[in-house]
């Protein structure tokens, strides 16, 4: 699992370069940076695996510097028995950072589209994913000042007792930070992406544990300072383990209504096309009496058509646009960049009235590019000969190949 493997790496590579670290940090900043830019403009398309898993993957989602978040806020709680619990409280101001700027990647990588949906109303996001860009919001004002002041020249400059009470919000970070992970997988999860099922348990998991630490921590302490605290190290730590029991059955019955709702559709559809396929039978000896009938009748009209070309040219086209599909629901799907894509076209009165992404594997900041243009120019055009988007080329070919396999169904 890529989080369990991030999160390892990243213990990985402080335990054995946390003192060059510690000497020069500057340096680990600088590569933070470097990173972060290149992630940011790395190419959509035509990358190579290895670059494509790691800035696409692990910089772009903000798996990794989840993942120096996470130890930032397990390095007061771990056991002294955990072997690396010296080195992540020693450098935990650093991992702070790092994590801050790495995040500067996946807030632009994901930023056109959920805060474009949300200050200036481009694009459509689920409500899920506007919950998740409004705890973006309240955590990147939180991230700027605990950032800043993570700095040690800036930390030396204020005074302890000032310095503590603004790190005091970073138990209000971590609550955000779970909250809007837990957004953006249970939205998957209610579009039918079920492998984001078991990554939301981790999460929620290991969210939980820091609240049981936190709580323990608290009640074997005995300084007067940590019990005014009371209040806040109990929402804090409470509340991720609520939400991990919310998450478990609100997540199982999502993903199970989506499958449930994805078989009725197939049903459906297949027992549509059973009763065209057996109504074309049926019609089958009616249309073989008639044959001789109808062949004088074509001949008639044949004859007819080619006296008014230009006038049964338009009725046809006519026709064309506004009758050419059977009215009803059809799935379809081809293949796209990491997988297929399968999709919903609904007919009405002949013609394509929407188009809905039943499930994809692409990643979606890429295929959200392909579905806002390819989808609205097929409804607009009534067919699937629309141009590809930049950049997202395989997916955008991916939704049009589904929608035109849905279209072959629906051929009357």
């Amino acid at each position: 699992m890529i989080v369990i493997l991030t999160l390892l790496c990243s213990l990985a590579f402080f335990h054995f370069f946390g003192k060059a670290v510690k000497k020069k940090p500057a340096v680990l900043y600088g590569i933070c940076i470097l990173l972060s830019l290149v992630s940011i403009f790395y190419p959509r398309e035509g990358g190579l695996p290895f670059l494509d898993f790691f800035f696409k993957k692990i910089m772009q989602r903000g798996i990794l510097a989840g993942s120096l978040f996470i130890w930032v806020m397990l390095a007061p709680v771990l056991p002294k028995s955990f072997s690396g619990r010296k080195i992540i409280y020693l450098l935990r101001g650093e991992m702070a950072i790092c994590a801050s700027l790495i995040t500067l990647a996946h807030n632009l990588a994901f930023g056109g589209k959920y805060f474009g949906a949300l200050f200036l109303g481009q694009g459509h996001i689920s409500l899920m994913e506007l919950h998740a860009a409004i705890v973006s919001c309240l955590m990147i004002l939180l991230l700027i000042p605990l950032t800043i002041t993570s700095f040690q020249t800036v930390r030396r400059k204020m005074q302890g007792k000032s310095w503590k009470k603004l790190q005091n919000w970073s138990y209000l970070f971590y609550l955000l930070l779970y909250l809007h992970i837990f957004f953006i997988y249970q939205g998957a999860l209610i579009r039918g992406k079920g492998e984001y099922f078991f990554t939301l348990m981790l999460y929620s998991f290991i969210f939980g544990c820091y609240g049981f630490l936190r709580i323990r921590q608290y009640r074997v302490q005995k300084e007067t300072r940590e019990k005014k605290a009371v209040p806040l190290l109990r929402i804090a730590g409470i509340l991720p383990i609520v939400c991990l029991f919310l998450s478990v059955f609100y997540s199982a019955g999502k993903y199970r209504a989506a499958l449930e709702a994805n078989v009725d559709k197939i049903r459906a559809q297949e027992s549509v096309a059973e009763s065209k396929g057996s109504a074309e039978s049926t019609g089958r000896g009616e249309d073989k009496s008639d044959a001789s009938e109808k062949a004088t009748e074509a001949a008639e009209d044949k004859a007819s058509a080619n006296s008014s070309n230009g006038s049964s040219d338009s009725q046809a086209g006519a026709n064309s646009a506004s009758g050419a599909y059977q009215d009803g629901e059809y799935l379809g799907k081809a293949s796209a960049y990491n997988g297929n894509v399968e999709v919903k076209v609904t007919i009405s009165g002949g013609k394509i009235t929407a188009i809905d992404i039943v499930k994809t594997k692409d990643d979606e900041e890429y295929f959200f590019d392909a579905q806002k243009k390819v989808i609205p120019e097929i409804l607009e055009k009534q067919s699937t000969d629309v141009d590809a988007v930049a950049g997202a080329t395989t997916s955008s070919e991916g939704i049009a190949h589904a929608v035109q396999k849905a279209l072959e169904q629906a051929k009357q």
